[in-house]
């Protein structure tokens, strides 16, 4: 019986061995697949947190990151009766050896399984370069409405009224330093995306014989460097109706703002969507009225936003963030873009969506450029 004891034991650890390498084997390949998919998913890399969390090798004790969480509460700064102690839990005292053996065990297991696979931490440990829907969504999906993702922009599509919720692109000073709209190829026609179901599709021909314009949420004049991204802006989810005194005067000088701030600073993300805003039916009542066009029953918006982050790096690293509504009608051009800026947190209340609401810089670009041109001009 013994001589067999030596066997049974190395079998054993050759099992055990043998099912650590292929949980780790099977953590990493499961890894770099949703790494993969990132890149073209949002859902999958709005949710990378969670995903990689539930996949660890070996679960971390868990942190304290909800504001419910005892070790999360600045004690000094709580305010409570005098003679009153705190209550907080104690990591050391209160328990086992068996508990603090299991702590230890996990940390150490947690190194090892991290150098031979990134897939150990919520996060990639190394990772060349950001993913495309990373780097287009840096500053966060506003919603994720049916979203598609395209060569340099992102969109949330809106079936019922078969325009786009937003459009998100991200603009560089490389691309924009040199514009010559006049080599690229201009599409015959509009692209049909096929991942849309064909009764939520709109058509060109939704536009004939309106008073509507088929414009790009996604300027093609941002992507005069690169032809694939110029005629990639022709897709039909990207178009929405605008009026052709505006798209010819104030969105066109708008667009051409957005295009400078980028050369400018460059770097700037821009979101652009349509808004339904509410008119006064009587006193107390308000109502949204807007028109559809062609078979297709195309919406045709009350407004339109863009908000914009710009990324200034000579004016520190805090971001600019600007917004502008403009009403779906001709307009004088003679009327400065600064009357259009908004409140972002109105243009969130009125679309539905949410946008960047971190750490900025206090002054708007747009006011400081009006400010140093007025100087100029008073010297």
């Amino acid at each position: 019986m013994l001589p067999l004891t030596l066997p049974i034991s190395l079998a054993v650890l050759t099992g055990l061995l043998g099912f650590l390498a292929g949980a780790v084997i099977q953590q990493d390949s499961t890894y770099r697949n949703l790494q993969s998919s990132m890149e073209s998913d949002p859902y999958i890399f709005q949710s990378r947190q969670r995903i990689f969390q539930a996949l660890r090798l070996v679960v971390h004790p868990l942190q304290a990151t909800d504001n419910d969480s005892f070790d999360s509460i600045d004690y000094a700064a709580v305010e409570r009766p005098e003679g009153e102690h705190p209550i907080r839990r104690l990591s050391g005292d209160s328990e086992s050896v068996f508990a603090n053996y299991i702590k230890w065990f996990q940390a150490n297991m947690n190194t090892v399984t991290m150098f031979f696979t990134f897939s150990s931490g919520n996060e990639p440990v190394a990772e060349p370069e950001p993913t495309h829907v990373a780097t287009l969504m840096k500053y966060g999906f506003p919603g994720l409405d049916d979203i598609h993702v395209y060569r340099n922009f992102v969109l949330s599509y809106d079936r019922r009224n078969r325009i786009a919720h937003w459009v998100c692109e991200h603009l560089e000073s490389e691309c924009l330093s040199n514009p010559d709209s006049d080599t690229m190829p201009i599409p015959t026609d509009y692209v049909v995306d096929s991942q849309i179901p064909v009764i939520f599709r709109a058509a060109h021909r939704d536009y004939k014989n309106t008073d509507w314009v088929a414009t790009q949420m996604a300027s093609p004049l941002n992507y005069c460097c690169d032809e694939q991204k110029y005629v990639e802006t022709f897709i039909m989810p990207n178009i929405a109706p605008l009026n052709n005194g505006l798209k010819t005067r104030i969105w066109s000088r708008l667009e051409d703002y957005v295009r400078e701030l980028a050369v400018k600073c460059g770097s700037v993300y821009v979101y652009t969507g349509p808004l339904f805003m509410p008119q006064r039916i009587t006193f107390r009542n308000w109502a949204i009225r807007h028109q559809v066009i062609g078979m297709n029953t195309v919406a045709v918006p009350t407004h339109f936003f863009k908000v914009i982050i710009a990324e200034c790096k000579d004016q520190e690293f805090l971001p600019y963030m600007e917004g502008y509504v403009v009403p779906n009608t001709e307009i004088e051009n003679n009327v400065e873009l600064s009357a259009f800026m908004s409140n972002i947190r109105d243009i969130e209340h009125f679309a539905g969506l949410k946008f960047y609401d971190g750490e900025l810089r206090q002054e708007l670009h747009h006011n400081v450029a009006r400010n140093v041109k007025r100087n100029e001009k008073e010297h």
